[in-house]
């Protein structure tokens, strides 16, 4: 019986070790050089006051059967912060431009050639909020315009890591790989005085098949636009429409 005791004391005390050691492990996942090149991205980011971003972007659809569909497409934005914005998307299944002038937001579907407008709030920020809790729909490539937002804070990473130096189309970058509860996430930062992000990779978790969104970004920091570029003139044939609110829809649904 002592031995017995002496056995199981033995294992609690191993036990208690690995578990000790995969918390260790667990703490060490966090690079904070990983954490710093984050916030140094997204201290250059809020000091840009206008910038053109293109981004060949590509998205994947798991079929129940497990095949992969992809498709491939452009997104071109001209921002004039904090509260202009001009988005074009085309991809293999619709073709839709964003516009905001400070006051209003249009979305226009130009293959079906039918637009909706409605009031916005005041900054781009706030905008992708809007669309996102009322509409359902996100600005494009919003994630730029997260990390450029005052007061983004990495609360959420649980796991951050330099990967190495890499390159994108030619460009000096390091590459960086974070965790975070529903996806994993991968980033090529420019390397230098311009640390701009270059190239994004996410990963979903919360389906199975682990399907992804790449995109590759060409900036251009000194665009040339004038205050029209922002406002939305309708075709003389083109249809208006309504944006309809998540909340409406389930309710019809009810």
């Amino acid at each position: 019986m002592k031995q017995l005791r002496r056995t199981l004391t033995a294992m609690a005390v191993i036990l208690l070790g690995v578990a000790a050691a995969a918390h260790a492990q667990q703490a060490a996942a966090i690079d904070p050089e990983a954490i710093a090149a984050l916030q140094k991205m997204g201290a250059y980011l809020r000091s840009l006051t206008s910038f053109q971003v293109e981004a060949a972007t590509t998205d994947e659809d798991v079929l129940d059967d497990g095949q992969r569909i992809q498709y491939v497409g452009e997104a071109n934005i001209l921002a004039q912060m904090p509260d202009r914005l001009r988005a074009e998307v085309s991809n293999d299944r619709f073709e839709r431009m964003y516009l905001y002038d400070g006051s209003s937001f249009t979305l226009f579907a130009r293959r079906l050639n039918t637009y909706a407008t409605v009031p916005a709030p005041p900054t781009i920020g706030k905008l992708a909020e809007k669309l996102e809790e009322t509409y359902g729909f996100s600005v494009p490539l919003v994630d730029l315009f997260r990390w450029g937002a005052p007061g983004w804070s990495p609360e959420g990473i649980t796991g951050a890591m330099d990967v190495g130096p890499s390159a994108v189309e030619g460009t000096t970058c390091k590459h960086y790989a974070f965790q975070q509860d529903d996806i994993d996430w991968q980033i090529w930062i420019q390397r230098g005085n311009h640390p701009l992000p270059r190239r994004l990779v996410i990963t979903t978790k919360t389906d199975e098949a682990r399907p992804q969104h790449t995109a590759v970004y060409t900036w251009n920091l000194a665009p040339s636009f004038n205050e029209a570029t922002f406002s939305f003139e309708p075709p003389a044939d083109a249809t208006r429409a309504v944006l309809t609110e998540i909340a409406a829809a389930a309710d019809k649904k009810k």
